[in-house]
């Protein structure tokens, strides 16, 4: 019998409305710290949002800078391009008999071998201009 007492005992027990109060309280701080928790790592969030936002605008300006650049030094290494071939040939021919006349006529013959110029591998005619031999 004691036991079904001890039972009812408990059952009839209520809880003091100071115990409800005070663990309302301590739900309410938890609840609040939390909060404070999840507020500061949105602030956080945001910030590291922010800071890569600009990021981001400092990498494209030196993206388009850096492509400007190439596109302007392309365009002036176009307008520095050699002629072509075919109008550096009387450059080539005059820069030849320069070469011959200084190397083979006066200074005895230092090109020439055997009638053929040992540089152009063509017959010279000792005047200066350059002959082609048919190979």
């Amino acid at each position: 019998m004691l036991i079904q007492e001890a039972r009812i005992h408990i059952l009839q027990r209520q809880p003091a409305p100071t115990d409800v109060s005070c663990e309302h309280a301590v739900l309410v701080r938890m609840l609040a710290g939390a909060q404070a928790r999840v507020s500061a790592l949105v602030g956080e969030h945001a910030q590291q949002i922010s800071t890569l936002q600009a990021q981001i605008v400092r990498l494209r300006g030196r993206a388009i800078l850096r492509e400007t650049m190439l596109a302007w030094l392309r365009e002036s290494l176009l307008r520095l391009a050699p002629e072509p071939a075919e109008d550096l040939a009387p450059h080539a021919d005059a820069a030849d008999r320069v070469i011959c006349q200084t190397g083979c006529v006066s200074h005895d013959n230092y090109w020439l071998e055997g009638g053929q110029c040992r540089r152009t591998s063509k017959s010279c005619t000792m005047d200066g201009v350059m002959v082609e031999t048919p190979r």
